[in-house]
């Protein structure tokens, strides 16, 4: 029978072992790093039209009033810097081309003068580029670069901002000249609204204006509605809230305030002035029959000890918030158990 290793014939398999073993790590760590990977040098191109975007759709579409932007600089940067690649100069039809390193870079357009009496503004691509071959970007100069409610009511009053969202309550339902308007973060008041637009709940609109306040709500004024308009879209879907949640909302910037909302099996109590206590047993808060709407659904609508389903704009005014349905259609008579 095999008897096991003694301590002495481990000693000497040891070393013969441990050299071979040692001149195998000499031998890997004499090995020459990788070659580094050579520098990309392969080129691709940058075309597109410089336009202003009458219609706001990105299209090209001179029959809808758009107009190429002859003699302007447009320059290719490395992605999130300021370090310039390469330039080129718009022809008189707008159109211009770019040969740049491969990859991913920030285009820019340089404001010229023309640019900045117009007011237009770039709101920036980011083109990937390939070997030997063309991409083309529709570049579109507009009124602003859209960004979102919440954002847009942050900025310094009379900055001009540029917004889009879906109507929630149509020019004529409070007055002739107004509307609100709600995106995913938040909704506003848009004040100076042509009526013959023709706008609707449910049509989706872009607007560019500046940021006002009147009696402390905040709104958009002096707008100008890009005529990219989408008609017969799905209303919006009230947010239920109580009355407690709609009267702690105390400022402008509260989430809620300017959206459409809705409270449930509300009392309402008497008026004065177009407003009126209402309570779902949470706690008061208040609702205006406001403008037009104090026509459309009257203050006789509303029984003593009759609950109600009431939807509307949550305004905001001097301090408070205000619900404001927007026709008789917001307000449903419910059981109030």
């Amino acid at each position: 029978m095999m008897q096991s290793m003694t301590s002495h014939s481990r000693a000497q398999h040891a070393r013969r072992i441990l050299p071979a073993l040692a001149a195998l790590v000499l031998a890997t760590a004499c090995v020459d790093d990788p070659a580094p990977v050579a520098p990309i040098t392969e080129t691709g191109r940058v075309a597109g039209i410089l336009f202003f975007d009458r219609d706001n759709n990105d299209v090209f579409t001179p029959t809808a009033g758009d107009s190429a932007m002859g003699g302007v600089t447009v320059r290719l940067l490395a992605r999130g810097t300021n370090s310039e690649l390469a330039t080129a100069t718009t022809a008189a039809d707008g159109r211009y081309s770019i040969d740049v390193p491969v990859g991913t870079h920030d285009l820019d357009v340089v404001r010229s003068s023309d640019i900045i009496a117009s007011q237009f503004v770039w709101c920036g691509a980011r083109p990937s580029v390939y070997s030997n071959e063309e991409t083309f970007v529709p570049t579109p100069l507009k009124f602003g670069c859209v960004i979102r409610i919440n954002v847009a009511k942050n900025n310094p009053l009379a900055t001009t901002v540029t917004i889009a969202g879906v109507v929630t309550a149509q020019p004529g339902r409070f007055r002739n000249d107004n509307m609100y308007v709600q995106d995913p973060s938040g909704g506003i008041q848009v004040f100076g609204v042509s009526f013959g637009l023709g706008l609707l709940e449910g049509d989706t609109v872009e607007v560019t204006g500046e940021l006002g306040a009147f009696n402390d709500q905040l709104q958009i004024v002096s707008p100008r509605i890009a005529s990219n308009v989408k008609r017969g879209g799905t209303p919006a879907t009230p947010i239920d809230i109580s009355t407690a949640q709609a009267a702690a909302a105390t400022t402008p910037l509260s989430g809620n305030v300017g959206r459409l909302v809705r409270v449930r099996a509300v009392t309402v109590g008497s008026f004065a002035s177009g407003n009126a206590p209402i309570n779902d047993g949470s706690g008061a808060a208040q609702v205006r029959l406001d403008g037009n709407a104090n026509g459309n659904i009257g203050t006789a609508t509303f029984q003593a000890g009759t609950c109600y389903n009431i939807t509307g704009i949550l305004g905001f005014f001097r301090g408070a918030t205000q619900l404001q349905p927007r026709s008789s259609q917001d307000v449903t008579e419910v059981s109030c158990s």
